[in-house]
């Protein structure tokens, strides 16, 4: 760690490599939990990236295309280097944007085009977003949330939309979107944003990917070797383990026997207590449904609901509610680890509305952490400025400064600027880091922050660790204790 950042009651993690560690956010002892829950998508099925990513768009391109978009569009190729998770999108403006933890932007693009600082400030005169915002005129500004991996393609695809009506001699720029002179037609971002939309939900509901997934999973999914070791390990520990899905059954049963069966020869449904399909997640943290049972051969529900006074090894359900889940296995929630890579539909919900402990799936860590651990120099650069702009922000403070010391304050904050811009483009040339820009938090590592207990890049990580392990997190120190000296006398 940099000397700027590393704090004295950070461990080494007993030598463990920093791409193979489970990181803390609250501390946690695993020995009082009693039940592991998965998600499968990004979870326990790691899609290749950029593969994935690249072909769910091509085909929410050719949708597209199909509802009346240039054919051009179709011979878009995917930019791995461009989306970032955790962005909004401001229907009203345009704009995606990396918000920092108080909603003020700190970076930005329009189509794949990087916003200058001072179209930001044009844009956002007080720098200032959140999700609902009510303007003077009435309007309302609705900023969309992209925070799952799912959510990358999106951002692409709506993005290269915009790039084509910016080229084009067709339609003429508006505040609030593009008019096209000779049709009489407008096409606001809002518009946009729902056509993008509506072409996904058609991509993942009766386009071709899952069933070419189903064909091909060698093509798009990642077969860890840990996976089998890992779910024994709990299970063999006295753990209870479960799966909670949105995917259907005949999917999640593909995917899983690709993972599972194919590398062991055992149904994968035996590394499993519980297993829950089509989960309807956040809804199921919430008021949910009553359980279903499926029916493993049509992988269709059974008619009429479940009623009994447990859950049955081996058994799939669908639908189900957290409270009746818990009622059914005897759990309760902090005897709960659930693992998942959705801010909102994994782990915020589990955790605000039910008190599951959770682990964040990240894979995006591994990138972030081999910048971070290579480009050590320009940290401490910046680390430096920072010290230097505060050192001169000290002086003469019962005087007015001069104007060479303002202008030597000025001339330090462009240098400072210069190389965050400079660490951002090692991150991603478009929008920087996930988790930062410069010494501010984005609003996705806020999230991350306040929600997730445990993070980690891959679940069987968690491998390195005995399960009686007790996750300790850093102090957190306020302003006021982290910048003055216990040893003054008060």
């Amino acid at each position: 760690m940099h000397r700027c950042i590393q704090h004295k009651y950070y461990s080494s993690e007993g030598g463990r490599e920093p791409y193979r560690r489970v990181f803390v956010n609250r501390s946690m002892t695993l020995e009082t939990i009693g039940y592991y829950g998965f998600d499968m998508d990004y979870t326990l099925a790691e899609y290749r990236t950029p593969y994935m990513e690249a072909e769910t768009a091509k085909y929410a391109l050719e949708r597209l295309v199909e509802m009346g978009y240039p054919k051009e569009l179709k011979k878009t190729e995917y930019i791995a280097s461009f989306p970032v998770r955790g962005l909004v999108f401001d229907r009203k403006l345009g704009n995606f944007l990396k918000l920092d933890t108080h909603g003020l932007v700190l970076t930005g693009c329009i189509g794949t085009r990087k916003l200058s600082r001072e179209e930001i400030r044009d844009d956002y005169p007080t720098k200032f977003c959140k999700l609902f915002e009510k303007h003077t005129d009435g309007d309302s500004r609705f900023l969309q949330l992209f925070d799952t991996l799912f959510d990358t393609p999106k951002i692409f695809v709506t993005s290269r939309v915009i790039d084509w009506l910016e080229r084009s001699s067709q339609y003429v720029k508006q505040p609030d979107g593009y008019y096209d002179n000779t049709t009489s037609l407008e096409l606001t971002y809002s518009t946009i944003w729902a056509d993008v939309r509506q072409a996904f939900e058609m991509v993942h509901t009766r386009g071709p990917l899952h069933s070419n997934i189903m064909k091909h999973p060698d093509l798009f999914i990642s077969r860890n070797e840990l996976l089998p070791q890992f779910l024994d390990y709990l299970r063999n520990s006295g753990k209870k383990v479960f799966m909670l899905t949105n995917s259907p059954y005949s999917y999640t049963n593909t995917v899983m026997k690709y993972l599972i069966d194919d590398l062991t020869g055992k149904p994968w449904q035996e590394y499993f207590d519980y297993i829950i399909v089509r989960a309807c997640k956040p809804a199921f943290f919430q008021q949910g449904t009553p359980f279903r049972h499926i029916n493993k051969t049509t992988g269709v529900a059974n008619i009429g609901v479940y009623k009994s006074d447990s859950m049955i090894k081996g058994e799939i359900y669908c639908g189900g509610n957290c409270d009746l889940f818990c009622q059914l296995t005897g759990a309760e929630g902090p005897d709960i680890l659930y693992f998942g890579d959705h801010i909102y539909g994994d782990v915020v919900r589990s955790k605000k509305t039910n008190g599951w402990k959770t682990f964040l799936v990240v894979p995006e860590l591994n990138r972030e952490l081999d910048v971070w651990t290579r480009e050590s120099e320009l940290f401490e650069k910046h680390h430096r400025l920072e010290k230097q702009l505060g050192d001169y922000q000290n002086i003469s403070t019962n005087s007015f400064p001069c104007d060479s010391h303002i202008d030597a304050i000025r001339k330090l904050d462009k240098d400072r600027k210069l190389v965050v811009d400079e660490i951002d483009n090692k991150y991603n040339p478009y929008f920087g880091s996930v988790f930062r820009k410069g010494g501010r938090l984005s609003s996705f590592a806020n999230q991350m922050d306040k929600y997730a207990d445990i993070y980690s890049s891959s679940i069987t990580n968690l491998l390195n660790y005995s399960l009686a392990h007790q996750f300790w997190s850093p102090p957190r120190l306020l302003p006021h204790e982290s910048t003055v000296g216990q040893e003054l006398d008060i």
